[in-house]
């Protein structure tokens, strides 16, 4: 009758240990993953694409469903003005996520790039839409392909709304393309 009591006792004790065992392992390959991620992320940031490019590459190769790796693989080739490769990453980025509004304005200035302005235009606004109109990148980029494909008054809006929102850049371009010489 102890032993049934002592295995009863020793039951939970074990199941907890088990637990713990299986949590800290979890988290160790969270937090080894988050680490290798930041090299990658590095690379972008101080723009050795290449080294981003293989990092992302791998990335995705071993998460294939990952939106994230997908988009920052499109970075890269981006920044390598690879922009056809970089359009095929920001599409399976949304494909596999379409609530990041960044991938849609990346997608966007890729279009941009390749002299797609109305495909270009319609990205812009479905990131601006994501913003909730509160990205005065999303906006300038938006009043620049509004810009090219005839839409000047609705063009100036966007570029008012992001100086609106501290865009020296936006300014830049009022005072530049549309005359305007006081702050918006």
């Amino acid at each position: 009758m102890e032993g049934i009591l002592i295995i009863f006792l020793f039951m939970p004790f074990l199941a907890v240990h088990l637990l713990f065992n299986w949590v800290e392992s979890k988290l160790d390959d969270y937090l080894q993953r988050k680490n290798k991620l930041n090299e990658g992320d590095l690379a972008l940031s101080e723009r050795r694409f290449e080294d981003a490019l293989s990092f992302f590459k791998e990335q995705v190769l071993k998460s294939p469903k990952s939106a994230v790796f997908y988009q920052k693989r499109g970075k890269a080739n981006f920044g390598l003005k690879n922009y056809y490769s970089a359009l095929y990453d920001f599409e399976q980025s949304i494909m596999f996520d379409n609530t990041i509004g960044e991938t849609y304005l990346l997608k966007g200035k890729a279009l941009y790039k390749i002299d797609e302005f109305d495909r270009a235009f319609v990205e812009f606004d479905k990131a601006d839409w994501h913003f909730r109109g509160e990205n005065a990148e999303a906006l300038r980029w938006r009043g620049m392909a509004r810009y090219y494909i005839n839409q000047e008054e609705n063009a100036r809006m966007d570029f008012q709304k992001a100086v609106e929102l501290g865009d020296e850049a936006s300014l830049y371009i009022l005072r530049n393309k549309f005359g305007e010489t006081e702050n918006a």
